[in-house]
């Protein structure tokens, strides 16, 4: 598994690179940053496909002679993106066209993104404020009981809420189910159980995700991988 975590930078950076890249990447990633009706959106978009190519390209997942434009992708029915096969017939590894996941991240702050040979999930997310965790309504409809007193007893429970969205909010990715508020009920009952380290039934036996998180002042990013 690889990835890269970047922060946003200045709005006339990301002007110019808004404008260089709107030319330069797939016409359906063009459409997707354009329907976004604000910078920030829009240098997302685009500075996040520009990512994943040179990832891809410096770690030998394609040539480096494919061109950002020729970095295809198919969309499915929970809006996860995969390259699409185009890609690999250009490239002639089309038989590495099943091996090759990606997912993609991004917040006020910062763009992340991952790929690996397996199914991989990242998310990042800029640190709630304090206003955003004592709504208890909105705690009750994120964390079940056991979060919540984790968040409670840290000694920086905003960042801990926001470790805890980012390692779900990442699994949900890796698994391809998509995530909305009519989901979150599913994530109370079913997420922790994968969440929180289960009493393995041999002592090799290995848990089922690995999670990695990183953390600044300013967002937290979790990237997950499933266990063979």
């Amino acid at each position: 598994m690889l990835y890269v975590v970047e922060n946003i930078p200045d709005e006339q950076s990301m002007q110019a690179v808004v404008a260089e890249l709107l030319p330069l990447v797939p016409f359906a990633r063009r459409e997707q940053a354009l329907r976004y009706k604000h910078l920030h959106g829009q240098y997302c978009c685009l500075r996040a496909w520009q990512l994943l190519h040179s990832l891809l390209t410096e770690h030998n997942f394609i040539p480096v002679s494919l061109p950002l434009a020729d970095l295809t992708y198919t969309v499915d029915d929970y809006g996860k993106p995969s390259l699409s096969n185009a890609v690999f017939e250009r490239s002639g590894l089309s038989s590495l066209s099943n091996a090759v996941y990606f997912s993609l991240s991004h917040t006020k702050t910062a763009i992340a993104v991952a790929i690996d040979h397996a199914p991989v999930g990242i998310d990042v997310e800029t640190i709630v404020s304090p206003a955003r965790i004592s709504d208890r309504h909105f705690l009750d409809r994120t964390m079940n009981p056991a979060e919540q007193q984790q968040i409670a007893a840290a000694d920086n429970p905003c960042l801990a809420f926001t470790e805890l969205w980012t390692r779900k909010e990442a699994l949900v990715k890796l698994l391809g189910t998509g995530i909305d508020m009519s989901t979150l009920p599913t994530l109370l009952t079913a997420l922790p159980t994968l969440l929180v380290p289960q009493p393995a039934p041999s002592p090799d036996a290995p848990q089922p995700y690995s999670f990695l998180t990183t953390r600044t002042p300013s967002y937290a990013c979790t990237v997950v991988t499933q266990n063979a």
